[in-house]
């Protein structure tokens, strides 16, 4: 695993460690605006850094060649199906 994603992954795991308490405060309006919109940047720069993430994973590439996003089919009969001997 590469820093960038190990990065990725401990900013996602804080804001879900952050998330329960903010929450309580803002059920109880105990929580002020700057509070809240410091958790919503943070969200929105985090979701940004995934998916520009999930953007570059979505080619494969095996061997080098890329696989394109879309599905993938069999020719029709490509495959038997199985028979119980």
């Amino acid at each position: 695993m590469i820093r960038e994603d190990r990065e990725l992954l401990a900013e996602l795991a804080r804001l879900g460690t952050d998330m329960a308490p903010l929450a309580l405060r803002i059920m109880d309006d105990s929580a002020s605006a700057d509070e809240q919109q410091n958790y919503a940047q943070r969200l929105i720069t985090v979701g940004q850094r995934l998916q520009r993430r999930a953007n570059a994973a979505a080619g494969v590439v095996i061997e080098g060649e890329v696989l394109a996003s879309r599905p993938l089919f069999l020719p029709g009969r490509a495959a038997e199906p199985y028979r119980e001997p």
